[in-house]
Parts: structure tokens; C-alpha cells; sequence
């Protein structure tokens, strides 16, 4: 049962047993549970975004993680995996991380979880549990992080190893040196290999005061300055708890761009980088990005559909320039249109519809790509 057959002693003075030779039938011994056998375990990409790698083969969603793999986000990618605690990692872009054990215990649910940073970033979300049953470390160029239950960040960038805590408490430093430091919540640390790391306060989180709707060609806008900020870095993401990173942000002033973004709701995290290139507290703020309408030059009138025989049109007063998008339901909330079509002239042709109730509604649409609201729906019946 035990993960080497020289804990015996160990045993013995557990249970304070004075002659270890000698062990009764029905004696009952406690063992501690760090002290079973390691078992295989396995993590799992949840969701990735880009030309990731796993071992050296382009990776998908499901796709399981062995002890011993190498995983790979090159620019623009970035992955979410789940470690067998039910704890999360994520991987962004330029990044290259190995996974040198995972293991699990035969009873009970103690995990053990260790990775080796080779290069770039990742943030983890790590559940907390009883001490020793599943620690997890990660292990870079000049220091490790071990963990019990936190939210953390690490790189290793320019031959620096970086920590960032947001919430939590990890030890960071050289295990084979100085013992490691202690670092909690707004706290990071640098090592480099040769001096001892040291606590260095986080720069706080940007201020999203001012928020625009965004434009969906012109998505940019500014933060309040952090003092002592050299830049600014954070991810894109489609939902609040950002499982599912979308891109990349980064900027060199407190004038944030974000990538080309279709209309939609989105969430922004981004962090203050300090002298040392930690990145500090991190702010979240949502994004909206919504149509920018025109003025709406449509009208439309009953007097202006006509129903002929197999065929339905339908005019209304128009602009030169514009295009119209048209819709044609079954129901006024336009669920499902059994018509969708964008035109070049105030004017819908069609073959009239099967007998029932319909409503209609038009759009304009300029050269910019900018629509107008949707106009009145209009009712009509087909006998």
C-alpha cells in the first residue's frame, strides 16, 4: 500500500509501536494518506483558442494530458485545462509548459500536480484542500511556486522567473536554496537567479471609469494612468469567469485597442505591468459592442404591399446609397424569419408565402457597414 517499502519506521512511530517485529493479528495501523502509493492521474483541455501544441501535435478540445506531456500556445493561442483536483490552468500565447508529474492516491482524493514553466505566462485557479492532499507546484528557471488554494500567475520571461497572487497564500523561491518566501494577495516576487527574491507590492488594478460603446471598427479607449505602470496586459475573453480566453491584450500606454470584435458582450482583464515586468492586480470590466445606428430613413405603409397573384412586394421610401436588409415571420417577435434577404433597391420581390399571418421589418444599411434600427413591423395576411 505504501509508496516505498521504507516508511516502515515511519509507520511504526505513528502508531507508536515500540517493537516494529512484532505486529498483532487484528492490530488496526493508521497510515497517512501521503504515504500511499502514487497512481497515474490525467488533466484535460477544457477549451483552447489558436495553433496549440501537444506534443508537438496540434491539440483539441478533450484532449487528455499524461504525466510527461508538453504543451505549446504560440502567439495568439492560449488553452484552458482542468488538473485532477477539479482545479484550473491556463496557458497563454508564447508559452511552453511540461507536466512532470500527476499523480493521485489509490484512496481518498489526494492529487499531486507539477509543472515545469519552460517559457511564458499561465494563471491558475487553484481549489484549496487539507494540507498535503493535493499540492501543486510549478517550477521554472530560478524558482517554484507551490500551492494549496489561491489565484496566481507565473512567468518566466527574459530570463526572469515572475509571481503574482491575487488571492491566496504560495511559497516562491529556489528549493535547492534560500527558503522560499511567503507571498499573499496584491504581493509578487522575481527571481533571478541570483539574489534572493524579496516581496514586491502589486500595482493596482486599471481604472475602467469611463467606458464607451464601442464602435465595432474603432474599438479602443483609455484607462486612468496607474502610477508607476510601463504597460498594460490582460486577456479577452466571452463569458465573466473567463474560461474561454478569445485573445490577447497588450498595450504600452493606458490607451487600450482591443482586436476586431463582431457585436456582442464580452469581458476585459487587464493589469498594470510594473519596472520589474510583474503584472499587478488585475480589473475587470464587461464589454459591449453594439451597432452605431444612421438615421432611419424608412417608412412603411400599408398601402405598399401588393399581393399578385403567386408573387409578394413589398416598397417603401428609400435613400440612394443605402442597401436594406428585410425580414418576413410567422410571429412578431421575427423567431426563425422565413425571409432574410439584403437588397439594393427599396423594393422586395418574392413568391407570396403559403396561407397565414406575417409581419415584416426593414433595415438600412450604409457603405461604413452602419445600420439603421429595424422599422415598425408590419402585419399582413396571405388567404
Amino acid at each position: 500500500m505504501l509508496d516505498t517499502t521504507k516508511r516502515w519506521p515511519e509507520v511504526a512511530q505513528y502508531n507508536h509501536v515500540k517493537n516494529a517485529q512484532v505486529i498483532a493479528p487484528g492490530q488496526v495501523l493508521r497510515i497517512q494518506l501521503a504515504w500511499l502509493k502514487n497512481y497515474p492521474a490525467q488533466a484535460k483541455i477544457e477549451s483552447l483558442q489558436g495553433a496549440v501544441l501537444l506534443n508537438g501535435k496540434p491539440a483539441k478540445v478533450g484532449d487528455i494530458v499524461d504525466m510527461g506531456a508538453k504543451l505549446e500556445t504560440p502567439e495568439g493561442a492560449s488553452l484552458r485545462m482542468s488538473l485532477p483536483d477539479g482545479s484550473t490552468l491556463n496557458m497563454l500565447e508564447n508559452t511552453q509548459l511540461e507536466a512532470k508529474t500527476l499523480t493521485r492516491k489509490k484512496q481518498g482524493v489526494p492529487f499531486e500536480s507539477v509543472f515545469r514553466l519552460v517559457t511564458g505566462r499561465i494563471d491558475a485557479i487553484k481549489k484549496k484542500y487539507p494540507d498535503g492532499q493535493a499540492p501543486l507546484r510549478i517550477q521554472a528557471m530560478h524558482a517554484t511556486i507551490g500551492v494549496r488554494g489561491t489565484h496566481f500567475r507565473m512567468g518566466q520571461e527574459n530570463g526572469s522567473t515572475l509571481a503574482e497572487i491575487e488571492n491566496g497564500l504560495v511559497s516562491f523561491g529556489d528549493e535547492a536554496q534560500a527558503a522560499p518566501i511567503a507571498l499573499a494577495a496584491a504581493q509578487g516576487s522575481v527571481g533571478d537567479g541570483v539574489h534572493n527574491p524579496a516581496m514586491i507590492p502589486l500595482l493596482a488594478a486599471p481604472n475602467f471609469a469611463l467606458m464607451p460603446e464601442f464602435n465595432p471598427r474603432a474599438l479602443s479607449f483609455s484607462v486612468t494612468e496607474v502610477v508607476g505602470a510601463k504597460g498594460y496586459r490582460g486577456e479577452l475573453a466571452g463569458d465573466a469567469e473567463f474560461l474561454n480566453l478569445l485573445a490577447p491584450v497588450a498595450s504600452d500606454s493606458a490607451v487600450i485597442k482591443l482586436p476586431p470584435l463582431a457585436v456582442g458582450h464580452y469581458w476585459l482583464r487587464l493589469r498594470a505591468v510594473d519596472e520589474h515586468g510583474l503584472q499587478g492586480v488585475e480589473g475587470v470590466t464587461p464589454i459591449i459592442v453594439q451597432d452605431i445606428a444612421v438615421p432611419l430613413p424608412i417608412e412603411l405603409k400599408p398601402t405598399s404591399l401588393k399581393i399578385e397573384g403567386d408573387g409578394l412586394q413589398v416598397t417603401w421610401v428609400g435613400e440612394p446609397g443605402l442597401t436594406y436588409e428585410c425580414h418576413i415571420a410567422s410571429n412578431p417577435a421575427f423567431k426563425f424569419p422565413l425571409v432574410n434577404v439584403v437588397l439594393n433597391s427599396a423594393k422586395l420581390s418574392i413568391p407570396s408565402p403559403d396561407a397565414g399571418q406575417y409581419w415584416m421589418r426593414v433595415r438600412a444599411l450604409n457603405a461604413d457597414g452602419k445600420r439603421s434600427d429595424w422599422s415598425e413591423a408590419m402585419s399582413f395576411k396571405v388567404k
